[in-house]
């Protein structure tokens, strides 16, 4: 049986607070650049499958933390059912890159050219720009596509952030695939992964 690690939760919360954040700034008119740095540094932090170095600013993901709680306790608002799509969505996209091993390989490849190009300033923005174009490049192609809801000035005044923190969601997904994450478990072991949750932060 798959032990329900930290790395395991740390994974899985980091993937709902992509989303969480996401449904936030295609809904309302809220400034995340910032609190979405370290979801973007995420997914150029490689040659590890440690959550606590990919993450490490551990209480940067409380929001998710509170996601996966409510999703566990059957919380049924349109907001948590939407952020909840979402992420299955994501799952579903990870699952179906893993099928694709050219895929994969070339998402890799993209990032490493990012990583390896002195030329290429890292700053955030440009972080966010290079995200968007992996996803636009290799993941829009692949379906279920994720369709955010939300109101149309917000959209498309982040749609950068938005497939940035999506792809950001992906990577949280292929740690958590890597650390025996299912969707199963969300159901069949509810109680032991929500136990983990209200211990997270002690």
């Amino acid at each position: 049986m798959v032990k329900i690690s930290n790395d395991y939760i740390t994974s899985l919360i980091a993937m709902l607070q992509s989303v969480y954040i996401v449904d936030r700034i295609a809904t309302t008119d809220h400034d995340a650049t910032n609190e979405s740095d370290f979801l973007i540094q995420s997914i150029y932090t490689k040659n590890t499958f440690d959550a606590d170095k990919i993450y490490p600013q551990k209480t940067s993901l409380v929001e998710g933390c509170k996601l996966l709680k409510d999703i566990l306790r059957g919380k049924n608002d349109i907001s948590v059912l939407t952020m909840q799509k979402y992420a299955l969505n994501i799952i579903l996209i990870q699952k179906n890159i893993n099928k694709i091993s050219d895929l994969k390989n070339m998402i890799g490849k993209k990032i490493d050219n990012y990583q390896d190009n002195s030329m290429i300033a890292t700053n955030l923005n440009d972080q966010i720009a290079y995200s968007e174009e992996i996803y636009k490049e290799y993941v829009g192609i692949i379906r279920p596509r994720v369709v955010i809801s939300g109101k149309k000035e917000y959209l498309n005044k982040n749609s950068s952030l938005i497939r940035a923190l999506l792809l950001s969601g992906i990577r949280a997904a292929f740690l958590w695939d890597y650390h025996g994450g299912s969707k199963w478990h969300l159901m069949f072991r509810r109680k032991e992964i929500l136990n983990k949750c209200e211990n997270y932060f002690i």
